[in-house]
């Protein structure tokens, strides 16, 4: 994908070196060799034992963590406002603490036959370097997200040594530094435990083959079909980008590289036909955020939701897919909305791919997806080998592509055989180490965020602090199960506001997906964990902290405050949505008939598209207030849909699009002649 790696905004940002957590540093010489050679190794690795079998699980996790740790010192700097004195140079001391930060984790690799013989007796030297490994990670997650990260880690990690001074629920007996140090570092629960246990085996798989996807110029296909299919359609190209990042999101399950690669293209056409700039950059941060809900991928939370919930992949995807579907329609009505509200355009004719020729010209992108899709949802084989096998068709084809591009040079350019075959070898060498370079740093944050996480779930363990959760929402749902949904829900996107998607999924799954099942013990487990999913990446674009926004704001040349602020509206659309599939879970596929599904996912459809309207005030001209009121109620009507609800819902709707009708009648009725005598 040359266009992603070569994408600049105005202000020179060379957009190929974004992370999810944003702009890395890029020094040259033997620094900026060593920082890159060091993602090499981190990327092999995992590319190695996702092949040839992964090692036990503490010696892979420790081993994943040790690089990642010390790749977040070599990759952010210490102050990211000052970009032009950071970016390109590294200080001795960020050597000095990517040395001891990997030093610190890799003491759990080295030393591992005889810490499993002492577990629960830390010697001196297991507490200092377990003291030493939380730290470190408390600062590279305030360099690779801000402080938000570290500042709830720190908080959770204070209870265990103030809370036998606390009353009442909140109160425990205390805990000793050697004690909390072997929990969170000696053990699998804590550091080590599910999250950066996910993140060191599926995640990685699957952001590897979303780098090899990108390099092999999927992104440029992707949008280019989308603009064939929407682009003659007002709003256009807006619409075309939601539906590309959500080609794109399905696979990358990444929104900052989604952003990117798409964003690239879309953000520039969008401008182009109309749209302010902070407006295209918001259409594009929500549409490539959503690309989280999507199957086959939906980002790294899912396969962390597999491992708490004991459920297999395959079928949390498979529960996923209608509202993910449903979100992106909401999207693409918001960005109707907006479109016929501000009088925009559809793109020019000469600019609009034609969709047959476009779809068959590249047809051949969609095997890997293809492949990726048999193996996880048809076979049903676990995410890392389906990932493997995804990753080997992907470089299959990335060699496919060079060989067709030798026999065209040998063929019509005369260039020598062995002349084009060095050259095109160089040229997979180049796409393949682009590939495993992309991964590392989309990874390497992920990673901190994960063992930051890891730390939050190893305290609630210790001490137990999530059964006093569970108490404290079994009493809130003795009042309201809506009233304690609507509590997690903010909750999650308060979490969210400071915290990537994997660390606030693992969070409330720890703390209040298990509170929601015990105070309502019918709802299905997968509909609760989705549920609190979706508010966590809701929050993903809210400012200030949401990063996607601030890749798509670099784009368009806007305010990233105002692109955050955009893009969270145009998400506001899906609000109600993980509300109607905890209610019914006919939307998740789960004892349903399949015309109960169409029924179900039709009437939410008229829901989430009169919500769009009401937060646009929109419908066919300006909405008055009693038309919001009416459409905001059957919005909320659609979450407890029942054939009485569905009947005035519809009779409302009816009420208020006549009402809309006759408005535009006058609006556009020419002016009555005088009367004769």
């Amino acid at each position: 994908m040359e266009s992603a790696h070569i994408a600049r905004t105005e202000d020179g940002i060379d957009l190929s070196k974004m992370s999810d957590e944003g702009r890395i540093r890029s020094p040259g010489g033997v620094i900026g060799a060593i920082i890159f050679g060091a993602g090499l190794v981190w990327s092999l690795f995992h590319l190695y034992t996702l092949g040839f079998g992964m090692l036990t699980s503490v010696l892979q996790r420790s081993a994943h963590l040790s690089l990642g740790l010390a790749l977040c010192f070599l990759y952010f700097p210490q102050n990211r406002k000052k970009v032009a004195d950071r970016y390109d140079y590294v200080p001795w001391y960020d050597l000095v603490l990517a040395v001891l930060s990997f030093a610190s984790i890799f003491y759990i690799f080295v030393n591992y036959d005889q810490i499993v013989s002492r577990v629960g007796s830390p010697t001196q030297l297991d507490v200092i370097m377990g003291v030493a490994a939380v730290v470190f990670l408390l600062v590279a997650s305030y360099r690779a997200f801000g402080p938000a990260l570290s500042i709830v880690t720190i908080a959770f990690l204070i209870y265990p040594f103030v809370g036998q001074h606390f009353r009442g629920l909140l109160g425990h007996r205390g805990y000793s530094v050697n004690r909390v140090v072997n929990e969170l570092y000696l053990t699998n629960s804590g550091i080590f435990g599910i999250p950066i246990g996910v993140t060191s085996t599926f995640v990685f798989a699957f952001v590897l083959f979303g780098s090899f996807f990108q390099v092999l110029g999927a992104g440029e296909y992707l949008v280019k079909i989308a603009f064939s299919v929407l682009g003659r359609f007002r709003g256009g190209p807006a619409k075309a980008a939601v539906l590309a990042s959500g080609f794109m999101g399905s696979i990358a399950g990444s929104s900052v590289a989604n952003t990117v690669v798409t964003g690239s293209i879309t953000i520039p056409t969008m401008i182009k036909t109309g749209f302010d700039p902070h407006v295209a950059g918001g259409v594009e941060t929500a549409s490539s955020t959503n690309g989280q809900f999507l199957p086959p991928v939906m980002g790294a939370a899912a396969f962390i939701m597999a491992e708490f919930t004991g459920i297999p992949y395959w079928e949390i995807a498979a529960a996923a897919l209608i509202p993910a579907v449903i979100s992106y329609v909401g999207l693409l009505g918001m960005v109707h909305l907006h479109a016929a509200k501000t009088g925009m355009k559809a793109m020019p004719a000469d600019q609009i791919p034609p969709l047959a020729k476009t779809f068959f010209a590249g047809i051949f992108y969609w095997i890997p997806v293809g492949v990726l899709i048999h193996y996880l949802l048809i076979v049903r084989m676990t995410p890392f080998a389906a990932g493997y096998f995804a990753i080997l068709t992907v470089l299959a084809m990335l060699v496919a592509k060079r060989l067709v591009s030798l026999v065209r040079k040998v063929k019509r350019e005369g260039v020598p055989i062995a002349e084009g075959l060095v050259e095109e070898a160089k040229g997979f060498g180049k796409d393949f180490i682009g590939g495993l370079d992309s991964a590392a740093k989309s990874m390497a944050g992920i990673a901190v965020a994960c063992a930051c996480a890891g730390i939050i779930v190893g305290v609630v363990t210790v001490t137990g602090l999530g059964m006093t959760v569970t108490l404290i929402f079994s009493v809130m749902a003795q009042t309201s199960l809506f009233l304690l949904l609507l509590g997690s829900a903010i909750l999650s996107i308060i979490l969210g506001l400071g915290l990537p998607t994997t660390a606030k999924y693992a969070v409330m799954a720890t703390l209040v997906a298990p509170a929601i099942l015990s105070a309502a013990p019918g709802l299905p487990v997968v509909a609760v964990h989705l549920f609190i999913l979706y508010y966590a990446i809701l929050a993903d674009d809210t400012p200030p902290v949401g990063v996607a926004a601030y890749a798509a704001a670099a784009i368009a040349r806007a305010d990233p405050i105002k692109t955050g602020i955009i893009g969270f509206k145009f998400d506001l659309g899906a609000f109600f949505l993980p509300f109607m599939f905890v209610y019914n879970p006919q939307f998740l596929m789960i004892d349903a008939a399949w015309y109960e599904v169409l029924l179900i996912s039709a009437t939410a459809l008229l829901g989430i598209y009169c919500l769009c309207a009401v937060i646009q005030r929109w419908l066919l001209t300006r909405l008055s207030w009693w038309e919001m009121a009416v459409l905001f109620g059957v919005a909320v009507a659609m979450v407890w849909p029942g054939w009485i609800t569905d009947t005035v819902s519809l009779a409302a709707f009816a009420l208020v699009f006549l009402s809309q009708k006759r408005k535009v009648g006058r609006e556009v009725s020419p002016p009555a002649s005088p009367a004769f005598t």
